[in-house]
C-alpha cells in the first residue's frame, strides 16, 4: 500500500473550515499494473466507508479508466485505528464479461456486513443506455467476501442501501437510460421489492439518489443531469430534486428542489440536528472543471462548507464517524490537483484515492 504523507491543512480557505486535513492515500499516477482484476491500476474511484464491529472499512474501484469494462475490481480495506493505518486489500474482481463499480456498505438482515455494487455490460452509451445494469451483493462471512450475487431486477441500479427506524432496508434505484428513480425495499438485504416511483421526469435525466430518513419519513435527493446541453455540468442549470414521503412511502412529493447545485455521487449524513452531503461540485464554464465539496442542507437551502483538495474526475465519497464529538473520516477520489484537468479528459486518466478528516462540532 502506497501512502502519501502530504497533508493539506485547513483544506478549504482557512481556519474556519470544517476540513481539518486531507492527504493522498493511494497514488494511481504511480501505478504501472495493467491487470486491474488482481491489482491496483491507474484509475481509482468510487469509494465508501463504514464502521462495523468497531473497525472502519473502506472500499474503492480500480480500473484503467472510467470507461465500463471487466478489467476492474473492488478493493476492500480494514482499519482498527480510524484510518491511521489500513490492512492489505481483499479484492473482488469484476465478472469476466461485465464492469463493476459504485460499491457501498450496509448491514444485512442477519447482522452481517454486506456491500452492494453495480455490474454493467461494457457498452459505450450516454445516460447508461443499453448497459443491462444488474445490482449485486456480497457479504463478509468468516473473514472473506462471498461471491457476488444479483439482488435487483435487471436494468435498475441501486444507489446506497439504508435502514429505516424499523430496520427495513431501502434503496433508491435508477433505470437504465437515466429516465426514472424508484424505491426498493428489503428485509434481509437479498430479496428486494419494487415500491413507489420517486421521480420519473426523463427530461431531467434523474439518476443517483441519496435517501435520508428522519422522524417525518424519507427525503430523496435526486441527481438531475438535465438536457444534452447541461449533462456535463459546465453549462445551464445545476439542480437537485427533493422528493419526500411519509411512512409507509407509497407516494412521493417532488415539488421542491435545490437550485444552483447538482449533487453527483452523493453521500449524506446527519449530525447534531444538521444534515450534510459530500458530492461532486460543478464549476460552470467551458473548462469543465470539478471539485469534491462538503455541503450543509436545510430544506431547499444549501451552504457549501468547503472544498476538499480535488480536481478533474472526482468525488464519490465515503463518510464514517471517528468519535461522538463531530469528527468524521471522509474518502473520495481525484485527478491531479495541481494539473486540474477538464473532467471530460480526466475520465480516461489516472486518479488517486484521498482521505480527509472533518470536524463539525
Amino acid at each position: 500500500m502506497r501512502v502519501w504523507l502530504l497533508l493539506v491543512l485547513a483544506a478549504c480557505g482557512g481556519s474556519s473550515s470544517p476540513i481539518l486535513e486531507s492527504h493522498k492515500l493511494f497514488d494511481g499516477y504511480a501505478e504501472t499494473n495493467m491487470d486491474c482484476r488482481t491489482g491496483a491500476c491507474i484509475h481509482d474511484e468510487n469509494t465508501d466507508l463504514t464502521i462495523f464491529e468497531g473497525a472502519t472499512y473502506l472500499v474503492h474501484r480500480t480500473a484503467e479508466s472510467q470507461v465500463l469494462g471487466p478489467n476492474s475490481s473492488l478493493r476492500v480495506y480494514r482499519s482498527i485505528d480510524h484510518g491511521a493505518t489500513w490492512s492489505a486489500p481483499m479484492i473482488l474482481p469484476a465478472p469476466s464479461d461485465r464492469d463493476l463499480r459504485d460499491p457501498s456498505f450496509y448491514v444485512d438482515g442477519t447482522g452481517a456486513l454486506a456491500m452492494k455494487a453495480i455490474t454493467r455490460l461494457p457498452v459505450n452509451s450516454t445516460r447508461d443506455s443499453d448497459v443491462d445494469s444488474i445490482t449485486v451483493q456480497t457479504s463478509l462471512v468468516a473473514g472473506a467476501w462471498t461471491p457476488l450475487v444479483p439482488i435487483g431486477p435487471a436494468m435498475w441500479s441501486f444507489w446506497r442501501v439504508k435502514a429505516d427506524t424499523d430496520h427495513t432496508l431501502y434503496s433508491a434505484a435508477y433505470a437504465d437510460g437515466d429516465s426514472s428513480v424508484k424505491l426498493f425495499s428489503s428485509v434481509d438485504g437479498l430479496t428486494w421489492t419494487a415500491g413507489a416511483m420517486i421521480y420519473d421526469n426523463a427530461a431531467d435525466t434523474p439518476l443517483e439518489t441519496e435517501l435520508m430518513f428522519d422522524e417525518s419519513g424519507v427525503t430523496a435527493y435526486v441527481r438531475m443531469d438535465g438536457t444534452d446541453d447541461e449533462i456535463l455540468g459546465s453549462a445551464g442549470r445545476l439542480r437537485t430534486k427533493i422528493c419526500t414521503a411519509p411512512r409507509p412511502y407509497t407516494q412521493f412529493d417532488c415539488s421542491t428542489e435545490l437550485d444552483g447545485v447538482r449533487l453527483d455521487g452523493p453521500v449524506g449524513f446527519d449530525y447534531d440536528g444538521h444534515r450534510y452531503m459530500v458530492a461532486r461540485k460543478h464549476l460552470l464554464g467551458p473548462e469543465n472543471r470539478k471539485r469534491t465539496a462538503l455541503y450543509e442542507l436545510a430544506g431547499i437551502t444549501w451552504t457549501e462548507l468547503g472544498e476538499f483538495p480535488s480536481a478533474g474526475d472526482t468525488s464519490y465519497a465515503g463518510v464514517a464517524p471517528i468519535d461522538d464529538a463531530g469528527k468524521f473520516l471522509v474518502t473520495y477520489y481525484s485527478s491531479d490537483v495541481e494539473e486540474d484537468p477538464p473532467w471530460a479528459r480526466a475520465l480516461f486518466g489516472p486518479t488517486d484515492i484521498w482521505q480527509a478528516t472533518i470536524d463539525l462540532h
